[in-house]
């Protein structure tokens, strides 16, 4: 036990978005992943899927900032280069490289024709650090950040989706939380700034739905305790399976049957 909590000691130089998920989401999944460091068995198709569509919009959104917008074929090319560098692919639900590949083109193909022309970027893949009083910083990068010709700025989180969201999913969603209290690190007051979840869908005819939503200081202060408490979980080595649907995907399955 005193190895393990030296262990979590040690590889614990910043806190993310992403650490805190998965802790929620199965903090035996996080030991394995954060703490003793386990590589994953495969990447799932979804996962890699998912990260190149990011990059793409965000090669965009990059174009946009440096008035030099790219073409769809160009979003494709980015996502292929993306796709090549994912090792140990996991195809599951009947996909393939080429299903996908073709999705890809068509949902890249509306999210290119839906972006607001009318808005300007300030900020493309932002960097952020909160320091945390007794706990590692929180680190982050806030994917888009927008102003609109009225001068509102507004933070943008891209999702692909294979449904739409309901409105009080976006109200509740942890990640423009977790962009709300990083505002104030970039001298921005959160209360003044609007949040937008764009979300692709990866349905049969690819569609962009825009959510937008607000941060309330008593919605930061939960996230923040909400922080904390995952960080005391950590540190006490709270670390338990959680069986549900997600565990058929999880590349560390079989440490958690050994475990």
């Amino acid at each position: 036990m005193e190895l393990a909590k030296a262990v979590v000691q040690t590889t614990h130089d910043h806190l993310s978005y992403s650490q805190i998920y998965c802790y929620l989401g199965c903090p035996l999944q996080y030991r394995f992943k954060y703490v003793d460091d386990i590589p994953p068995a495969f990447t799932t198709a979804a996962l890699v899927f998912g990260s190149a569509i990011h990059e793409a919009a965000a090669a965009f959104h990059q174009g946009r900032l440096e008035a030099e917008p790219l073409r769809v074929d160009q979003l494709l090319d980015v996502y292929r280069d993306e796709w090549r560098r994912a090792e140990r692919v996991k195809f599951l639900n009947g996909d393939n490289e080429n299903t996908l590949m073709e999705k890809a083109r068509n949902m890249l193909s509306v999210f290119h024709d839906s972006v607001d022309s009318g808005s300007q970027v300030i900020g493309v893949e932002e960097f952020f650090e909160i320091p945390l009083g007794g706990l590692p910083p929180f680190q982050g990068y806030i994917d888009l950040i927008e102003e609109s010709h009225d001068g509102c700025v507004t933070l943008v989180d891209l999702k692909t989706a294979s449904k739409k969201l309901s409105q009080s999913n976006v109200d509740t969603n942890l990640q423009l939380t977790a962009y709300a209290l990083a505002t104030e690190s970039m001298g921005f007051n959160p209360d003044d700034l609007t949040f937008r979840l764009d979300v692709l869908l990866k349905t049969k005819e690819a569609g962009m739905v825009r959510y937008e939503t607000r941060r309330t200081a008593d919605d930061r202060h939960r996230f923040m305790r909400l922080l904390y408490s995952v960080w005391n979980g950590i540190q006490q080595e709270v670390f338990f399976p959680r069986q549900d649907w997600g565990c058929i995907q999880c590349a560390w399955a079989k440490n958690c049957r050994d475990w």
